[in-house]
C-alpha cells in the first residue's frame, strides 16, 4: 500500500509538471504583463493549483497514516470541485465572441472540448466521491478526473513542439493510462475486466470524444454560440 500511495503522488505530481508546463508560453511566460487574460483566468489557475496540490498531498498523507487530515482537506474537495468546474463554464462563455470573430467553427470546437472537460470531470469527481469507501473505485476516478486536468496542458506542450500530435496526445493519453491499468489489474492481480473502473473511465473518455466529433455539426450548437455572442455583444 506505501508503494502505491508513493507513486500515486508521483504520478499526480508528473501530471501537475506537465499542466503546468504545457501553459509555460502561453500564460507564465507573460508575467508580470497578464493584463490580456480575463480575471477569471487567474482563478482558474489558482484553483486548478489546489487542486493538483490536494491530489498530491493526500496519498502523501495515507503513506504518513495522517487519517484526520486526510479526511479534512478531502471535505475541501467539496468546495474546490465545483468551483473549478464553474471557472470552466465562465471561461468558455467569455472566450466564445472573440473565438467567434476569428473562426465560427473553432468557437464550436472550443467551446464543447471545455464544455465536455468540465462535465467528465465532474462525473468522474461524483463517482469518487459516492465510492470513497471503495479506495479503487475512489482512486480510480480521481486519477480519471485528474487526466481530465491534464489534457489542455499536455496538447498545447505537445503541440508547442510537435505541432499537431498535441491533438493526438490529448485523444491517446487518457486511453493509454486507464487501459493500462485495465491490462495490468487483468493480467497481473487477476481482475475482472467489465468490472474495472478504470475500463469505465475509458469509455466515458470515448463518449467524450463522440460528442467532441459530433455536436459542434449540429444546428442546435451552432444557434447556442451566435446567441452567446449576441448576448455579449
Amino acid at each position: 500500500m506505501e508503494n502505491k500511495n508513493r507513486l500515486l503522488a508521483i504520478l499526480f505530481a508528473a501530471v501537475a509538471a506537465i499542466s503546468f508546463s504545457g501553459f509555460y508560453h502561453s500564460y507564465f511566460a507573460l508575467f508580470p504583463n497578464l493584463g490580456r487574460f480575463y480575471f477569471v483566468t487567474h482563478i482558474h489557475l489558482f484553483l486548478f493549483v489546489c487542486w493538483f496540490a490536494l491530489v498530491i498531498a493526500q496519498p502523501i498523507l495515507i503513506r504518513k497514516r495522517k487519517m484526520v487530515l486526510h479526511r479534512r482537506l478531502g471535505r475541501i474537495s467539496y468546495f474546490l470541485a465545483p468551483l473549478l468546474v464553474i471557472s470552466i463554464f465562465v471561461l468558455v462563455w467569455n472566450s466564445v465572441p472573440k473565438n467567434y470573430a476569428l473562426s465560427p467553427e473553432q468557437a464550436g470546437i472550443i467551446a464543447i472540448g471545455g464544455v465536455l472537460d468540465a462535465i467528465l470531470f465532474s462525473v468522474c469527481y461524483v463517482i469518487a466521491m459516492v465510492k470513497k469507501k471503495n479506495l479503487r473505485w475512489h482512486v480510480a476516478f480521481i486519477i480519471g478526473a485528474t487526466l481530465v486536468v491534464l489534457n489542455p496542458g499536455l496538447g498545447r506542450l505537445i503541440g508547442y513542439y510537435a505541432g499537431e500530435f498535441g491533438i493526438l496526445a490529448m485523444v491517446v493519453t487518457p486511453y493509454l493510462v486507464s487501459l493500462s491499468i485495465v491490462i495490468y489489474e487483468k493480467v497481473k492481480l487477476k481482475r475482472p475486466m467489465l468490472k474495472n473502473p478504470y475500463l469505465l473511465f475509458a469509455l466515458f473518455w470515448t463518449c467524450e470524444l463522440a460528442l467532441f466529433i459530433i455536436v459542434p455539426q449540429t444546428d442546435f450548437w451552432k444557434e447556442l454560440l451566435q446567441n452567446v455572442v449576441a448576448i455579449q455583444s
